[in-house]
């Protein structure tokens, strides 16, 4: 993560703070929760960071199984997993998915 510091113009004596992450930008990962091949929903699912398994963000899919992670730096490599609420299935889980 990294800390820039922007000032206002001179005639100014404010100063603000921004923090710009690098897992951030303007991809996306898009998906739909299903079981038995119907769509599932509402399923938590999560997406992590690839190289340091960090989370990144965690949803829940829609009514109609959709579910869309927003703000991810274009080509990060991640990995999605999603928990079936009802404990009837394991995890599942999709590897070295790109942000687009």
């Amino acid at each position: 993560m990294a800390l820039k510091i922007f000032r206002s113009p001179p005639k100014s004596r404010h100063s603000f703070i921004s923090i710009v992450n690098s897992d951030q930008g303007l991809g996306q990962i898009k998906g739909t929760t299903k079981k038995v091949g119907a769509n599932y929903s509402p399923v938590p699912v999560c997406v992590f960071k690839r190289s340091n398994r960090q989370l990144l963000w965690e949803t829940k899919s829609k009514a109609d199984g959709t579910y869309a992670f927003r703000n991810i730096a274009v080509g990060l490599e991640c990995f999605v997993v999603a928990f079936d609420p009802n404990n009837q299935y394991n995890a599942v889980i999709q590897d070295k998915v790109i942000a687009k």
